[in-house]
C-alpha cells in the first residue's frame, strides 16, 4: 500500500484532496507541487495579514516544523512506495507526488487559522494535526461527542484507529473504554485551547495503534461536517 493511497484509508482524503492524482512522470510530479507551493506561500502570506501577532507567531513556528516533516516524509514515500535509493529521492516522481499531497493539505490547515471561529459548534468538525492525525466529531445538544480518530506516524507508516462517545465539560471531554482482552482502561482526554486548536492526550493507548503510531497532538479544525463524515462516524469501519 503506497503513501497516498495509505492516507486515503485513513481518512485523511476527507480533505479532499486533488493531490490524490498521482503523476507518473518526474517532470509532471514536480509541476504539480509547484502550482501547490505558490498556492501555499499565497495562503502563508494571506494568514499573516489577517491573524493577530501572537497567533501568527505561532503559525510561523508551526510552518518551519512542518516543512521538515514535509520534507522527510517524501523522502520516505520516495524509498517505500517508489523504490528510490537513499540520496536519490528526488529524482523519483513518489517523493514529488508526497510533497504536493502534504502541501494541500497544509494550505488548507493555513486556511482553517483565518476561520477558527466561524464554526457553527464548539466541537463538532473535521479536525487534522497536520502530522498524520484526523478526527472527526459530531456533537449533539446533551454535550455528547461521538468522534472517530484515525492516524498515520512514523517512517513505516504505522497507523491506529479510535473511536466513540465523549462527555463534553465544558472546554474539556473524555473518553473511557477497555479493550479485549485488556486490564487497563484506554483514555482520551480532549481540550479546547484559547488559539482554537483541540489537544488529545491519550492514556493507555497502545492497544489502538501501532508501535509508531498515537493520537495525541493539537489537532485544528479545517470544515464542518458533510453527510459523508457523519456515516464515518456512525459506522467507522474498524
Amino acid at each position: 500500500m503506497n503513501f497516498r493511497t495509505l492516507f486515503f484509508a485513513t481518512l485523511l482524503a476527507g480533505l479532499s484532496l486533488s493531490a490524490l492524482s498521482q503523476e507518473k512522470t518526474l517532470t509532471g510530479a514536480q509541476e504539480a507541487f509547484a502550482k501547490l507551493d505558490r498556492a501555499l506561500n499565497e495562503s502563508y502570506q494571506k494568514a499573516r495579514a489577517t491573524l493577530p501577532e501572537h497567533l501568527f507567531e505561532q503559525v510561523r513556528e508551526e510552518q518551519r516544523n512542518w516543512i521538515e516533516y514535509r520534507d522527510q516524509r517524501a523522502a520516505t514515500a520516495a524509498r517505500l512506495d517508489g523504490g528510490a535509493d537513499e540520496g536519490k529521492e528526488k529524482a523519483n516522481p513518489e517523493y514529488w507526488n508526497a510533497l504536493a499531497y502534504l502541501t494541500e493539505t497544509r494550505i488548507k490547515i493555513l486556511r482553517a487559522w483565518t476561520r477558527v471561529d466561524q464554526f457553527s459548534k464548539s466541537w463538532e468538525g473535521v479536525w487534522t494535526d497536520g502530522y498524520g492525525g484526523h478526527l472527526l466529531i459530531a456533537e449533539d445538544e446533551a454535550g455528547n461527542l461521538t468522534f472517530t480518530c484515525s492516524a498515520v506516524r512514523g517512517a513505516s507508516y504505522h497507523n491506529g484507529h479510535i473511536a466513540g462517545t465523549a462527555k463534553a465539560y465544558q472546554s474539556t471531554a473524555r473518553f473511557s473504554t477497555t479493550a479485549e482482552g485488556e486490564e487497563k482502561e484506554t483514555w482520551l482526554t480532549f481540550l479546547q485551547e484559547d488559539d482554537g486548536r483541540l489537544r488529545i492526550i491519550g492514556e493507555n493507548t497502545e492497544h489502538f495503534h501501532g508501535a509508531r503510531a498515537y493520537f495525541d497532538g493539537r489537532y485544528l479544525r479545517v470544515r464542518e461536517l458533510t453527510a459523508e463524515d457523519r456515516k464515518e462516524i456512525a459506522d467507522p469501519g474498524f
